[in-house]
């Protein structure tokens, strides 16, 4: 009896302990994505995640660039919803992440839009791999625009800007 409550109580350390990695892996995640964003480098983000989806946010980084602009953003808060192991070497998670996002024209730095407390749930899918959590899947489940400090321009088909949609709708963020 004694055997079997130190036997629950190891696995039961062994599996909170798992929790963190994988909490410390969603965090880590989102301070590189910061800072990818920042210097339009997305390649640390291998640490954490697959090649794969950190080539998926080159190329929403690349479109930004594109359209020339630069994103600067903060993660204000994150709360750990759900964390659901499958086995041994997959999980997932949900949160919910509070966000402020600003857009700058590379041109000039000024203001291009700026959002604050932009609320996500997402969705994570972890592996782990070689002794360590990789995230494969991030998903947006839901956003809620909270506060449009300078709203998205409103674009006419050509890329102009125009004062105001139809019906006084501001610009959405993207």
């Amino acid at each position: 009896m004694i055997l079997l409550a130190v036997v629950l109580a190891v696995c039961s350390a062994c599996a909170g302990g798992d929790t963190g990695e994988v909490e410390a892996t969603i965090r880590r995640y989102n301070d590189l994505l910061v800072q990818g964003y920042r210097a339009q480098n997305m390649n640390p983000l291998v640490e954490v995640t697959t090649h794969e989806h950190a080539l998926k946010l080159y190329h929403h980084m690349a479109a930004l660039g594109e359209g020339q602009l630069r994103m600067e953003s903060k993660l204000k808060r994150i709360r750990f919803l759900n964390i659901e192991r499958r086995g041994n070497s997959e999980a997932t998670v949900e949160t919910e992440e509070t966000w402020d996002f600003t857009h700058y024209r590379m041109a000039t730095n000024e203001k291009y839009a700026e959002e604050k407390d932009f609320i996500y749930r997402m969705g994570y899918v972890l592996n782990k791999e070689n002794g360590r959590w990789l995230i494969t899947g991030v998903n947006t489940i839901s956003g809620t625009s909270t506060n449009n400090v300078v709203p998205w321009p409103v674009l006419d088909r050509k890329g102009r800007v125009v004062n105001q949609a139809p019906g006084g709708a501001q610009g959405r963020h993207p």
